[in-house]
């Protein structure tokens, strides 16, 4: 273990760690997606013109942290519905329904879904 607490630092050293995942620009045929996946999380950044929506059924998706980055979106989540602005963020529970509708010109969305919870909630169901 190396003096910083990591474990084969140098051997990892020419291999990038991190993934970096571009802002972008949105498009008129539909939402810019910017992405990247790791063993435990789905990460992107949406890109979304007003009216255009962003769903996932009950059961099909993990925990979920989301931040707006610009604009006004409606979610609605696990039965509730709520209007965030730029600055602004929520917490889904796993395997919770959700619709993200974007309400102004355009919106940028930034999301963190934890596919691990997903898995661990159907475990301890079984």
């Amino acid at each position: 273990m190396s003096a910083q607490g990591h474990p084969d630092v140098d051997a990892r050293a020419s291999q990038p760690l991190c993934r970096r995942v571009a802002a972008g620009q949105s498009t008129s045929s539909g939402p810019a997606r910017h992405e990247t996946s790791g063993d435990a999380f789905d990460i992107a950044v949406h890109v979304l013109s007003q009216g255009q929506t962003l769903s996932a059924a009950a059961g099909q998706a993990g925990e979920e942290v989301a931040a707006v980055l610009e604009g006004t979106f409606t979610i609605e989540a696990a039965g509730e519905t709520y209007r965030l602005s730029k600055g602004e963020g929520i917490i889904i529970p796993s395997a919770e329904s959700r619709l993200w509708t974007c309400d102004t010109k355009g919106g940028r969305l930034y999301r963190v879904i934890n596919r691990t919870s997903l898995g661990a909630q159907a475990g301890a169901a079984a």
